[in-house]
This record gives structure tokens, sequence and C-alpha cells, in this order.
């Protein structure tokens, strides 16, 4: 899953990778970690909407997952992307 955004003229991507549960913020100048393999919680949830927030050149980025109710796991979840409280980017996948 990869979304791709922009903040203030910058290229900025959200990256997950549905195998091992890494999501993170890649730019030009690194990454920002927002889930790790290592966490339970990024395997085992009963929450159905998860929000991570980092800050990055001065805005606040908030991710925001909601999986479906029956069978989420195993169907695609929606990701929108908000920066500043503004959405920027959305889309859905594993």
């Amino acid at each position: 899953m990869q979304i791709d955004f922009q903040i203030a003229g910058r290229d900025v991507q959200y990256f997950r990778d549905p195998m091992v549960g890494t999501a993170e913020i890649r730019t030009p100048d690194g990454s920002i970690q927002i889930d790790s393999p290592l966490g339970l919680s990024t395997h085992f949830s009963l929450q159905l909407k998860k929000e991570k927030t980092v800050m990055l050149y001065g805005h606040a980025i908030t991710v925001e997952k909601v999986r479906p109710l029956w069978f989420g796991g195993l169907r695609p979840a929606r990701y929108r992307v908000f920066v500043d409280g503004v959405l920027q980017a959305e889309a859905s996948g594993y």
C-alpha cells in the first residue's frame, strides 16, 4: 500500500508493507516509522479505527486506518492521510 501526497511542495509517501505490518512516512530526507513489525498491536487489534500522528516539516500528519467489521483482516482497509486536519489523500488496500 502506497499513498503519495505533498507537504509544503515536498513529495511525501505513506508506505505500508502488508506482509510484516511495517508502516512509515517516507520523504527525500529519510523515513519515520509509524508501526513496527515487533509491536503486538500492529498485528492484533480489535479496534476498527486506528489513528497515528507524527510531526513532519512543522506539520501534523495523521494517518487514519479504518477496517471493515466482518473479516477485517481479510478485506481491504480504508486509509486517509490528513495534514494539519485537512484531508490530503485516501486509498483502499491492504
